[in-house]
């Protein structure tokens, strides 16, 4: 009787773990190519099976990435682009809202673009019909500004880009300002769009005027187009847009892909104003870049901010830890992944995440599983810049450097934390006003920074702003080794002079 208890009790436990069943995970097929010319990311959860991104398996080449801040989504972007570039010989283009991947970009060898100083000529035809390119200046315009409100002033506003096309061969939004202008007193609502566009141009300087930006010349290799220096959401979100609008009809330009491979990835992160919007040109580069070899990464800390025709058309899904339920609601409305995932979904660690993946040829499997992302720890480089000044160190180098200076721990940890907080950028004279507030001379700072790779000239600059700005504690600049060897020669011969002809 006791053996038959036993018995009973060992059949259950058995019984309630299913042991002897396979985990809802997609099949091995799926999951694994060759490591040659596929994207590995990790594991998964259950059975450890190797997951590698292939295109070829899946109904199209986009991602769409969810997650809190501090979950993995960024570092799993940046592993994800390193070897894509790596293993595919793919590009990469990474429209950045806030200045978080232009630190990384530069020490990966890549190229950075400050939009604020270089900007895009908005009104640019880009190889359209000109009523065609008016139309999507007046989308973007219409998605994020108030004129999508007024039929009148988008006729007015229209009518105007149109004959600034008939009146110039390459018209700005100056040029449109200009007619508007002309034409203020007409009505209220001329003078109304004169000042949307008046402001605009105010805000942005030359950025929306400029054509120092080609769109050729950012979709090749590895490119950052640094966004975070226009002031406000809607004018980053405007210059994002207005990037894309080219870069969709570049797409077109081209001819058919026929390899299955992207040639170019696009990351748009924490676009919330375009890509929550069904008009935006997100959408529509992910409903047809597969065909011209464009793939599109939309990643966001907030599900909600993206629209769920990005979620239903993108091959691949990947949602990090996610704390409110409405958020994890959305997801799940869009995927439609079991209540087993649902629950798991609750308790994600850092660098775990749910996959959602829609593949090629219907699967008879689970298209859902938990992933554990494997990556190469990423180099944090520090940069410091201003007066000429362009340094770079890692970030473990700098604290050694900063110890050997005579920095105590504390002091270390206060000047990482200032360049984490402005995405491991300093200008050269915020880095000396904090070490003069640890109490350390100029001529001292002037040596680590010579240290750390300064020129005279650029020490020369650094100082000079410094002193115009009127930064208190004013110390002679040391001149180079040469020039200060120099000058005490002439004070030599000076004295030498003066004893000679003393009496």
């Amino acid at each position: 009787m006791k053996s038959l208890q036993i018995n009973k009790v060992l059949s259950g436990q058995l019984a309630s773990r299913n042991i002897l069943l396979r985990p809802p995970e997609p099949d091995p097929k799926i999951l694994v190519s060759r490591p040659s010319s596929s994207i590995y990311i990790g594991k998964t959860l259950f059975c450890r099976v190797p997951f590698f991104w292939d295109p070829r398996k899946l109904v199209n080449p986009h991602l769409c990435v969810v997650g809190i801040t501090g979950s993995g989504k960024s570092y799993f972007i940046k592993t994800f682009i390193t070897r894509a570039r790596l293993v595919l010989g793919a590009s990469a283009l990474i429209l950045d809202w806030a200045g978080e991947y232009s630190s990384w970009v530069w020490a990966a060898g890549g190229r950075v673009v400050d939009f604020g100083r270089n900007g895009v000529n908005m009104m640019d035809l880009g190889g359209q019909k000109p009523h065609v390119r008016a139309r999507q200046v007046i989308s973007a315009l219409c998605m994020l500004t108030d004129l999508g409100n007024y039929p009148e002033q988008i006729r007015i506003t229209e009518d105007a880009m149109l004959e600034c096309y008939r009146r110039w061969k390459s018209p700005t939004l100056k040029h449109l300002l200009f007619l508007l202008g002309k034409r203020q007193k007409q009505s209220e609502a001329h003078r109304i769009c004169a000042r949307r566009i008046r402001n605009l141009l105010l805000a942005s300087g030359e950025s929306f005027c400029s054509s120092k930006l080609k769109i050729s010349s950012i979709s090749e290799g590895l490119v950052c187009i640094d966004l975070h220096s226009l002031p406000t959401e809607e004018q980053r979100s405007l210059a994002g847009l207005t990037i894309l609008q080219f870069l969709k009809e570049s797409m077109r330009l081209s001819s058919y892909s026929e390899n299955p491979f992207p040639r170019l990835f696009v990351v748009v992160d924490e676009a919330w104003k375009i890509a929550s919007d069904e008009r935006s040109d997100v959408i529509s580069i992910v409903r047809e870049g597969r065909k011209y070899g464009f793939s599109i990464i939309v990643a966001s800390q907030n599900p909600s901010d993206v629209h769920k025709s990005i979620f239903s058309n993108s091959g691949t899904t990947i949602c990090f830890r996610l704390t409110l339920d409405s958020e994890r609601a959305y997801v799940r409305s869009s995927l439609s992944y079991s209540q087993n995932y649902e629950e798991l979904s609750h308790s994600l660690g850092v660098g775990q995440a749910l996959v959602h993946i829609e593949t090629a040829t219907p699967a008879q499997c689970s298209r859902d599983f938990i992933l554990k992302v494997d990556g190469e720890p990423l180099a944090e480089f520090c940069r410091l810049r201003g007066g000429g000044m362009d340094i770079s160190l890692e970030r473990s180098e700098l604290l050694r450097q900063l110890h050997l200076f005579g920095l105590s721990e504390k002091q270390a940890a206060i000047v990482l934390a200032k360049f984490e907080k402005s995405s491991l950028s300093m200008e050269a004279s915020e880095f000396v006003r904090i070490l003069e507030g640890f109490g350390f001379a100029r001529p001292t700072i002037i040596s680590l920074l010579r240290e750390l790779g300064a020129g005279e000239k650029q020490l020369l600059e650094v100082f000079s702003n410094l002193r115009m700005a009127g930064s208190e504690g004013k110390v002679e600049f040391e001149l180079s080794e040469k020039e200060e060897s120099r000058k005490e020669g002439k004070k030599r011969g000076a004295n030498a002079a003066r004893k000679q002809n003393s009496p």
